[in-house]
């Protein structure tokens, strides 16, 4: 006889403030480089109840050359029962960013995200 369990699922909605670091490199003609390294308090939003009342540490980079670039970093949640919950996220610098869950600990040791997409296709 076996048994199977499922995770808790459901939506991420959450908003916080950021407090941190940066180093900035860069010149007058839109190349340039920031790292940052911060942290977030975070409230989860519309009813949702993940990441509520936890913390989120991020450290990532943007690197920009002539106006056009790319952000990516790592963020650590940590939660009120003790476990975490790494995400990793990339992107084009100032459009939405692509974050995705790829690791944990305690209840979130199988954790696991995915970007929902919008749009149109045509299959002609």
């Amino acid at each position: 006889m076996s048994s199977t369990a499922f995770a808790e699922q459901g939506q991420i909605k959450q908003n916080g403030f950021f407090a941190g670091t940066s180093k900035v490199l860069g010149d007058d003609k839109g190349n340039f480089t920031i790292i940052y390294d911060g942290m977030l308090g975070l409230k989860a939003l519309d009813g949702t109840t993940f990441g509520d009342k936890s913390s989120m540490r991020c450290v990532g980079s943007i690197v920009v050359f002539a106006g056009k670039g790319y952000e990516s970093g790592t963020c650590v949640n940590k939660f009120e029962d003790g476990g975490t919950a790494t995400s990793q996220y990339k992107g084009v610098f100032g459009k939405m960013l692509r974050w995705k869950y790829v690791s944990g600990t305690g209840k979130y040791e199988n954790i696991y995200s995915y970007n929902e997409i919008t749009g149109n296709y045509n299959l002609n």
